[in-house]
């Protein structure tokens, strides 16, 4: 299993803005995606190979505001995607979801984990590498 923890997300809502030459990325959505990605940077966490299960724990009563939790998910995911942390997020990769809020956690920690039967018989690059270092193949 793979956890990381990365700041709070923007909502869907606010990922992407409407303008005369069509559609871009919020601000807000840029400064989250630059923060979110040095921090997954500096925890170093190993790339997923094949299906996974994606968990994610938001952080609660961050402020008053109502929200809706499945409007988070996106930019999150996404950026597993671009940092080749999982390797897609389409139903061919990402078998599972789960979202909850939880007062313990800042930001967002997901719980990514690779199913078993992977084709590879693998589920992270890391023990694939332990595998193949140890000729457990």
């Amino acid at each position: 299993m793979i956890v990381l923890t990365l700041p709070f997300p923007p909502s869907t809502n606010n990922l992407f803005i409407n303008t005369s030459r069509g559609r871009i990325r919020s601000s807000k959505y840029d400064q989250w995606a630059t923060e979110a990605g040095w921090e997954l940077m500096r925890q170093r966490p190993a790339k997923a190979v094949g299906p996974v299960s994606l968990i994610f724990e938001f952080q609660s009563g961050k402020d008053k505001r109502k929200r809706d939790i499945t409007n988070l998910l996106k930019a999150p995911e996404d950026l597993l995607v671009k940092y080749g942390i999982i390797e897609a997020d389409d139903n061919t990769i990402v078998q599972s979801i789960s979202a909850n809020w939880n007062a313990e956690v800042t930001g967002v920690r997901i719980a990514i984990t690779p199913m078993q039967g992977n084709e590879d018989g693998s589920g992270t690059q890391q023990q694939r590498a332990t595998q193949v270092g140890t000729g457990a193949d």
